[in-house]
């Protein structure tokens, strides 16, 4: 078990200039039949169980690591379900994060919502303690596709939740959006992109449904009761999103994500460009510098070893500088503005050896990849449709 002093060695020198902090809440009140996250059962000795892990975890990480002075720019409370927690209870984690850390007067701190967990004094205390994004799961405002997709709240109490959020003065409001999942229409979809617009956000995420292997939906697939994703339709209905929300003001700026202007997620744009970002709580990913270190995905060994004053790490991994290179394309990619990169016309010998440049060369042949004015290298039209082979290709 590696413990703040050994992943202090394989850190080295690696420079941390600024940090975002992902906070893992793994409480939900019933799981939802597309999602595989880490995820626990909402009863108090597990939320006081986390609760003390955090706050061991906290001041292990900003005592030893040296990340205390650290400029924090993004705080992002993810799950699971976070507003599951009381908000008292996310209003002191929020409090501890800042005691420990350098968080910046104008950091973006995001949190996920559901709408049946959250209440219009509930809300006013979230932004009163200092979040100033919320990120609310809509999904379909569909009655019937929402039902098929278990644990999701109808239309009605996404209205009033983003209503509630308004007046309590959020500002910064993104909704989560799903197209392609089982018993979807082309109707539907566009009912529920009018529906998201008529709420007037300044965020939308899309994304098309995958079957996440340890999901609901997957274990029924393998039982033989359900199907893979109709990827042709998808594709459908991912155009249907662009030709509605680009005329109504939104840029899509990655490839599931549109943004009013100046609204782009500011913490998910450091996944993007592979900036540093520490993950706490169950199951949470690291990335500082050139190493990659996730939690262990079990509540309980995660609050023991931190009670033991131990990392509840279970995976620590080195990259090379080829690795990072690669990874940094990768994520880059997602981003429709590209990645900065020099490919010349006629290769020299020195730069023929060079293994990534080669690869993009050779996506750029296949009409995957394409190379603008600037000397950034972005997805084409066809590329964007198989970017997992594109990720594939480049890692």
């Amino acid at each position: 078990m590696t413990d703040v002093a050994d992943l202090k060695k394989i850190l080295g020198r690696a420079q941390v200039e600024n940090l975002g902090i992902y906070v893992h809440v793994p409480f939900c009140r019933v799981r939802c039949r597309f999602c595989a996250f880490y995820m626990e059962g909402l009863r108090e000795d597990r939320v006081q169980a986390f609760m003390d892990g955090l706050a061991h975890e906290l001041r292990l990480y900003a005592r030893t690591l040296g990340l205390r002075k650290v400029p924090v720019h993004t705080i992002y409370f993810g799950g699971g379900t976070p507003t599951t927690l009381a908000p008292r209870q996310l209003a002191r984690i929020l409090h501890d994060i800042r005691y420990w850390f350098a968080v910046e007067d104008d950091a973006e701190i995001s949190i996920e919502v559901h709408p049946g967990t959250v209440s219009p004094d509930g809300l006013g205390s979230l932004r009163q303690s200092g979040f100033t994004r919320l990120s609310v799961g809509a999904q379909s405002f569909d009655r019937n596709e929402l039902r098929g997709l278990g644990g999701r709240a109808y239309g009605a109490e996404v209205r009033q939740a983003v209503s509630w959020a308004q007046a309590a003065g959020f500002t910064n409001i993104s909704l989560d959006l799903m197209y392609g999942f089982p018993g979807q229409s082309m109707e539907s979809w566009q009912r529920t992109l009018d529906e998201a617009l008529a709420l007037s956000p300044t965020h939308l995420s899309c994304y098309a449904y995958t079957l996440e292997e340890g999901s609901p939906f997957h274990r029924e697939m393998m039982q033989g009761k359900g199907s893979a994703p109709d990827q042709e339709f998808q594709l459908v209905l991912e155009e249907q999103a662009v030709d509605r929300l680009i005329p109504a003001g939104f840029e899509r700026y990655e490839i599931s994500n549109y943004c009013r202007a100046g609204y782009a997620c500011r913490h998910n744009m450091r996944y993007w460009r592979v900036l540093p970002y520490l993950g706490l709580g169950p199951s949470a990913q690291s990335a500082l510098g050139h190493v990659r270190f996730g939690n262990m995905a079990d509540l309980e060994s995660y609050a023991d070893f931190l009670k033991r004053g131990t990392l509840p790490l279970d995976e620590v991994t080195s990259l090379s500088p080829d690795q990072v290179e690669r990874e940094h394309m990768v994520w880059g990619l997602r981003m429709l503005s590209g990645v900065p990169v020099r490919v010349p016309v006629r290769m020299t010998a020195t730069e023929q050896n060079a293994p990534l440049l080669q690869t993009i060369c050779q996506l750029g042949e296949q009409g995957l990849l394409q190379v603008d004015k600037q000397e950034r290298v972005r997805l084409t039209d066809l590329g964007m449709r198989f970017v997992d082979t594109v990720a594939v290709a480049l890692l």
